[in-house]
Order: structure tokens, then sequence, then C-alpha cells
């Protein structure tokens, strides 16, 4: 699957000035064929074993918001953090 990370802009409420710390990065799984399209919001993320924020980058002024895409499997950790494994994987059952 392909998944856009980034982050959520709707975390910050501008009327009290404060990020919404479990809701700070958007996960879009993009549509296909078979699947429709879902956004996840939540606190932590890693790409396979690394947290997202050793990967971020600040944007330029001018330039469009941070967004990364990734190919992989997403599941949701022990600790809630969403992870995408993007190792080669086996689908043939063996």
């Amino acid at each position: 699957m392909k998944y856009l990370v980034r982050l959520n802009p709707k975390a910050f409420n501008p009327v009290t000035r404060k990020v919404i710390a479990g809701r700070l990065w958007e996960i879009e799984q993009t549509a296909t064929k078979d699947s429709e399209r879902v956004i996840w919001h939540c606190g932590d993320v890693r790409i396979d074993e690394t947290p997202i924020r050793d990967l971020y980058r600040l944007s330029k002024d001018g330039e469009p918001p941070w967004e990364q895409t990734y190919f992989g499997i997403c599941t949701r950790g022990y600790d809630d953090a969403i992870i995408i494994k993007t190792g080669a994987h086996d689908v043939s059952g063996n």
C-alpha cells in the first residue's frame, strides 16, 4: 500500500495556541481499486523502527508543507504508534 505521512494541519488550535499531541501526525492510505482512501491521526509514527521525528524536516519558506510517501504495510503498535513496515513482505503464506 502507499501511505502519505504529514503533519496534521488541524492539530494546532489557533484560539488556545496549543498542539493536540495525540493528533500531530496524519497518515493517508491512498485509494486503490481494492480499497478506499483512509486517514489516521496519531501522536507518533515509525517507519520500520525509525521514529518519524528522525526523518522529518522543516519546510523552507514558500515550500508546501512536508509530506513523505512510503510503501508497505501499516500497523498500530502496542504504544499506539502507527508503524509503516517498508521491507519485503511475503504475502504467499510461506
